[in-house]
């Protein structure tokens, strides 16, 4: 007999019980979770990108634009995809769960496409500012601020996250991706 005192309640009485309809529960929010992290992490890529494409033209002619442009159109951006994640369906129960793996979702891919895009293929020496730490510190106050904010609208009505949405945004990401390079190319 396996022993169940590290399982907890649910998946133990699915081992001694032999409960099908609790395994194909606990298998589609498995699913659900997985669906989500991916669509999730492709969203922070695109909105990170689309920053990108958005900023980086305007403020390499214009500084004041480029500012002008990162503090009014950009919160936008992100504002939109974060409720997007927000509101589609996970297997997390808990939204302010939810919205702290968001938010260290987002910190953690824009640390990484900062060092890759800034430091390694713009080969820039000065990647970090204490303006990049206020806005990776900004991407957590927004996920956690809209989870508190609109936490009976994000529980209300939850979207099924599906694979054609992880199709659609992959292929936006490509589009971003060639759009920033042809646009640095120039």
């Amino acid at each position: 007999m396996m022993s169940t005192g590290s399982l907890t309640a649910e998946k133990a009485d699915i081992f001694e019980e032999g409960n099908i309809e609790a395994i194909t529960r606990m298998m589609q929010n498995r699913k659900k979770n997985q669906l989500w992290l991916a669509v999730t992490s492709l969203m922070v890529f695109c909105l990170y990108w689309l920053s990108n494409v958005v900023l980086w033209v305007p403020w390499s002619h214009s500084t004041q634009l480029g500012i002008i442009l990162m503090l009014t159109v950009n919160p936008v951006f992100w504002g939109v995809g974060i409720y997007v994640c927000l509101a589609c369906e996970s297997g997390v129960r808990n939204l302010m769960k939810k919205a702290l793996l968001l938010a260290l979702i987002a910190v953690e891919i824009s640390l990484l496409s900062d060092y890759l895009f800034f430091a390694v293929y713009m080969k820039s020496k000065d990647v970090w500012h204490i303006t990049t730490f206020y806005g990776y510190a900004w991407l957590a106050v927004l996920a956690l601020g809209e989870a508190c904010l609109l936490k009976k609208k994000l529980m209300t009505k939850q979207y099924p996250v599906t694979k054609r949405l992880f199709l659609v945004l992959g292929v936006v990401l490509l589009l971003l991706l060639f759009s920033l390079f042809y646009l640095l190319t120039e």
